[in-house]
């Protein structure tokens, strides 16, 4: 969101200015915008290839690349500082140093830990969420199936009853099988 924002900045100072310089390229002598033409043989003053609107269309992608390249900037930046000062910690200055880690310096960074009174080594362990047992959709049978009437009052899912295998006769349920 924050690039949005930059964007929309960078585009408003952009288009304020264009309408304050008024470059010739888009504006008449009096202040008027010009029209979008091509090689126009009358009234050639009054057109331009590169118009206010097109102006305004084309300003709107490069300020977004704009901002898009300066917050990428940032974030790679913020990035680069957590990994220097990731880095310069003692216990993992040496891992960047070299691929070995000594037997002494891990001795020595277990002996700090246990004084401090940290565990060397916890396994915490998360506890899974209860999963509901997943059935099989069954597939309906084979039949005739009428609306419940009783799910029909209820503001709730409309429930269908098993008629039978043969239509109901005047779309009553009276024999309704649950």
């Amino acid at each position: 969101m924050a690039p949005l924002w930059l964007a929309i900045v960078i585009y408003s100072i952009g288009l304020g200015v264009v309408l304050h310089l008024r470059p010739a390229l888009m504006f008449n002598e009096n202040g008027t915008w010009k029209e979008f033409g091509y090689q126009r043989e009358v009234g050639g003053s009054r057109y331009t290839i590169f118009p206010f609107w097109l102006f305004a269309i084309s300003w709107a992608f490069v300020s977004y690349a704009m901002a898009a390249g300066i917050s990428w900037n940032w974030g790679a930046r913020a990035g680069m500082m957590a990994a220097a000062a990731a880095s310069a910690t003692p216990r993992w200055s040496s891992l960047a140093e070299s691929e070995e880690v000594d037997e002494d310096e891990s001795a020595a960074t277990e002996e700090d830990e246990e004084s401090i009174g940290m565990p060397v080594s916890e396994t915490i362990r998360v506890p899974r969420g209860r999963r509901r047992p997943q059935t099989p959709a069954r597939k309906p049978r084979p039949g005739y199936y009428v609306l419940d009437p009783a799910s029909q009052s209820t503001a709730g899912l409309r429930r269908y009853i098993y008629f039978g295998d043969a239509p109901p006769a005047n779309g009553q349920s009276d024999g309704a099988v649950a």
